[in-house]
């Protein structure tokens, strides 16, 4: 009989380990405009997300391997600006070798004014940013776990409600978000691709 071996920790996310889920975030979501601007840049920002008042992550460990993170930011506009502050050189140098395009400039204001986007549809501020489960860590129930000690540290935090933007045809995250109590509210075009916006109410 093969017994599966569970997940050991879901550990807070720190800047030791933010290349490791930078690389897993371009693995999982190959085909993310975040993730054609390359390893440095997600390296910072999920440095800037550990570092942030207003964000964190978690990440899943099997041994001494990251199969899993997840994202979280209670206000993405004071992620953007924490970011500009403190690696508002980092993040432009990377970008400027990356805009060879005006399609890539326009995804680029695309993702600034995101936040304001959001607001002006009466959206809440809290978001699952992003969440990605290495091959070796899936089947485990590794992706629900990430998403409740988001959730939970999202209670810990006052927040009424998450939500999460999931393009259309990505059918088994748009399962996992309805089966952790996401409900549909809309959809939007993100960066052309038809999205689903889910919230969930935690209080109440």
């Amino acid at each position: 009989m093969i017994v599966e071996k569970k997940i050991e920790k879901i550990k807070p996310l720190d800047r030791s380990c933010a290349q490791t889920v930078a690389q897993l975030h371009i693995e999982g979501i190959s085909t993310g405009f975040i993730s054609s601007l390359g390893l440095p840049f997600l390296t910072a920002l999920y440095e800037a997300i550990a570092e942030d008042m207003d964000s964190f992550g978690f990440v899943a460990t099997d041994g001494d391997d990251v199969v899993g993170f997840a994202a979280f930011s209670t206000s993405l506009s004071k992620l953007y600006k924490q970011v500009v502050r403190r690696k508002g050189i980092t993040f432009g140098f990377i970008l400027a070798r990356k805009m060879f395009s005006l399609e890539a400039i326009k995804k680029v204001w695309e993702n600034i004014f995101y936040p304001s986007k959001m607001k002006k549809m009466d959206l809440p501020d809290a978001e699952l940013l992003s969440i990605v489960v290495a091959p070796q860590g899936r089947g485990r129930g590794v992706a629900r776990q990430l998403i409740e000690a988001g959730l939970e540290e999202c209670r810990k935090r006052h927040i009424d409600k998450v939500k999460v933007l999931v393009a259309e045809s990505n059918k088994p995250a748009n399962a996992l978000y309805q089966n952790t109590g996401f409900e549909r509210i809309c959809q939007v075009d993100s960066h052309g691709v038809l999205s689903n916006i889910y919230v969930v109410k935690l209080n109440g």
